[in-house]
């Protein structure tokens, strides 16, 4: 007989449940924002998460921020887990959106990119030099970024660092990181849309 995915494996603290002590499920004590409960969860799922996010991601490196970004989600929404009927086919769910999440934002970002080179070598501002740039005015938007975006930008981007490796280097949390690298995307979309009139 297989044990209960939802049953805490590690000594919870026990609820009285008519004359009957009754350890509360994994769901519970989550929800409750119980940390062994998360440690339970972490130790009993991680490997599975991180092997197939490491799967699935494309690129593989993305796999450690797609896994702790969902840890993350799993704590700020932990009141949702109580009521969750199977819970590791839930966290591996959110897997798999955080995934396709992960892979469509890449290719807007690749998109964007592309597009503002063409449009720009359509309009004649092509640049014949190598650059990690597409040219002068993606240049400039970079530059005009606040620092701490700047940079992320410059080590996700041109270092080709995870979100993990990036925090670690600018002292950050890992969200911190992906939020200045998703700010600083926004923000490059928005400075390098064509001036109306100018087309």
């Amino acid at each position: 007989m297989r044990p209960d995915k939802n049953r805490l494996v590690v000594a919870p603290c026990m609820k009285a449940q008519g004359d009957l002590r009754v350890a509360p499920t994994l769901n519970e004590s989550l929800a409750a924002g119980d940390p062994a409960a998360f440690a339970a969860l972490y130790d009993q799922l991680s490997g599975r998460l991180l092997n197939t996010a490491r799967t699935m991601a494309a690129p593989p490196a993305d796999a450690e921020d797609i896994v702790h970004d969902l840890f993350v989600e799993l704590a700020r929404h932990r009141t949702r887990l109580a009521s969750v009927a199977d819970l590791e086919a839930y966290v591996f769910t959110m897997l798999r959106h955080a995934v396709s999440r992960r892979r469509r934002r890449a290719a807007i970002d690749r998109r964007a990119v592309a597009a503002l080179g063409q449009q720009r070598e359509h309009h004649g501002h092509g640049s014949t030099k190598p650059a990690a740039m597409p040219d002068d005015q993606l240049q400039a938007a970079v530059a005009a970024l606040p620092d701490a975006q700047r940079e992320v930008v410059a080590l996700k981007l041109q270092g080709g660092l995870t979100f993990a490796e990036i925090a670690a280097a600018m002292g950050t949390s890992l969200n911190t990181a992906a939020s200045r690298y998703r700010y600083a995307m926004e923000r490059l979309r928005t400075l390098m849309q064509p001036e109306e009139g100018s087309q």
